[in-house]
């Protein structure tokens, strides 16, 4: 005796994009396939045990069916409305500040996921600094730099140096994978720092200390001055000498 199981699928709701399936199952006989049973003998007692039995077995295998078939009707009307698609994430290196006088700069690091937020490894990621004005040059002193992402999805540029000139500028990013692109950009900024406050209390310590050893010793050569002076020696006075001369007596000259 032969038993036919007859299923029926019904799009019961579609909304926002998805379509809900609803799947029905009938247990039939031949007889009530190929024409009426009106006339025909009823099956015997076992035969009607055993479709009761079947009836109940299926009334619990069948369901289960009908869930992941569902499920997987589901899952492809989602395939079908979310396109493929990738995103760009900054992981480090944003509103980052570089040291101009010791050459150091933040490296930029980036995310690549897609439309379902998970990595993708293998993506062209480029870096692109300013040509010009606040920026920096990468390991081979150009302002361009090709990198993947590894199978975290990260793509990472090493040797990053600011360049002399203070101010904010932009880091470019752009990622392409067969055929999808996405883009996003990395705001750092160069500095040059001020001396430290360490540096000029040692100066202002040297100075008060140099201008106060200078003044000591202008005051002790004043002091020193007045003490030693001495009085002048008094004037040497000249001795005179008289010395007498041979008198001589006659008539007076003319």
């Amino acid at each position: 005796m032969s038993i036919a199981i007859a299923f029926r699928v019904k799009e019961t709701q579609r909304q926002a994009g998805k379509r809900t399936w609803n799947m029905g199952w009938k247990l039939f006989l031949p007889s009530q396939i190929n024409g009426s049973s009106r006339g025909r003998k009823r099956p015997a007692t076992g035969i009607r045990r055993a479709l009761d039995a079947m009836r109940r077995v299926l009334s619990t295998a069948i369901p289960c069916l009908l869930v992941l078939q569902n499920h997987r009707l589901l899952a492809q009307e989602e395939d079908v409305v979310r396109p493929p698609s990738l995103k760009v994430v900054v992981v480090s290196g944003q509103s980052a500040t570089n040291n101009i006088k010791t050459r150091k700069a933040v490296e930029p690091v980036v995310s690549v996921s897609d439309e379902r937020g998970q990595p993708v490894s293998g993506v062209l990621v480029v870096f692109t600094l300013p040509e010009t004005g606040p920026g920096g040059a990468f390991a081979d002193d150009s302002k361009r730099a090709i990198v993947y992402t590894n199978t975290e999805g990260r793509a990472t540029v090493r040797g990053l140096r600011p360049n002399m000139t203070p101010g904010n500028f932009q880091i470019m990013v752009n990622a392409s994978f067969h055929g999808l692109t996405a883009s996003t950009s990395i705001h750092q900024t160069n500095i040059l720092p001020e001396r430290g406050r360490g540096g000029s209390s040692k100066l202002v310590a040297i100075l008060a200390i140099a201008g106060g050893a200078a003044a000591a010793g202008i005051v002790a050569a004043g002091s020193g001055g007045g003490s030693s002076q001495n009085p002048l020696p008094p004037p040497t006075s000249t001795a005179t000498t008289i010395v007498p001369g041979t008198p001589s007596f006659g008539p007076p000259q003319q």
